[in-house]
């Protein structure tokens, strides 16, 4: 897996705000900063982020565990060698 998508992770398992908007607030500048070091992003990627950042910064029901997982989950898949090697898998039906 990609180091800097690691690094988030392992940020995110040990983060511990209780408050929801700290944990917004520290979880967004973790995640700009990966943003950063993942460049260059391809449109999936670039969707992918937009997506969940829009999720962390608009969502209110204050459920960091929740937010916590789906995080992880999505942050996950944003790794190029996966991205990589699903789009060079050839078609089947």
């Amino acid at each position: 897996m990609n180091a800097d998508i690691e690094v988030f992770l392992e940020f995110l398992k040990n983060e511990d705000d209780l408050d929801y908007g700290d944990f917004k607030r520290e979880v967004d500048l973790h995640l700009m900063r990966l943003i950063e070091n993942l460049r260059p992003l391809n449109r999936e990627q670039q969707l992918r982020l937009a997506r969940v950042r829009e999720e962390l910064l608009w969502m209110y029901n204050d459920d960091i565990e929740d937010m916590r997982a789906y995080l992880a989950d999505e942050v996950a898949r944003l790794d190029p060698e996966r991205v990589r090697s699903a789009s060079d898998a050839p078609f089947q039906l």
